[in-house]
């Protein structure tokens, strides 16, 4: 059961950043947005994702499908501990739009991971969110970071790129 909510959420929220109006974030650099640091490999949002997989090294899976809001097709990398998605900025350039956590052994930048409590995402995130009854959404320029709680604990996190008009 707990899976398929996760699941569901994870849909919903491809979904809200792959098929939005079809607009992508205008200039080459990401601004200032939520970060994913893997063993010292920075992770920004809407960044081109070829020299971070170069970093990364082999995925353990990958999937891609023909994606609904650009044209092209919608990546999906999966590494120990976290799966990175990519929308297709142009023909030959794909840009990280979600980072989703599959379990504890990778944590936010602020130390936040699957199987912290509530209080630890309010202390280190703060108060100023969107969401409420088990769910935490901070959003900060062109990204935003997501917590799920079930309990009391930290059931899910993923950061997701912001895509204008989406």
């Amino acid at each position: 059961m707990k899976k398929s909510i996760l699941i569901l959420l994870l849909t919903s929220i491809l979904l809200v950043v792959g098929c939005g109006s079809g607009e992508q974030a205008q200039g080459n650099t990401p601004k200032e947005s939520f970060l994913f640091d893997y063993n010292g490999i920075e992770i920004p949002l809407h960044a081109d994702v070829e020299p971070i997989l170069e970093d990364l090294g082999e995925p353990m899976d990958y999937f891609e499908a023909e994606s609904c809001a650009f044209q092209g097709l919608d990546k999906t990398y999966y590494f120990g501990g976290f799966e990175l998605t990519t929308y297709p900025k142009d023909a030959n350039t794909d840009c990280v739009s979600v980072i989703y956590f599959n379990d504890d052994s990778v944590s936010t930048k602020e130390g936040v991971y699957i199987g912290s409590s509530e209080s630890d995402v309010l202390e280190a995130y703060g108060d100023d969110y969107t969401g409420g009854e088990g769910s935490y959404t901070y959003t900060q320029d062109e990204g935003s970071i997501m917590f799920i709680i079930e309990d009391g604990v930290v059931a899910s996190i993923s950061y997701q790129a912001v895509v204008e008009g989406a």
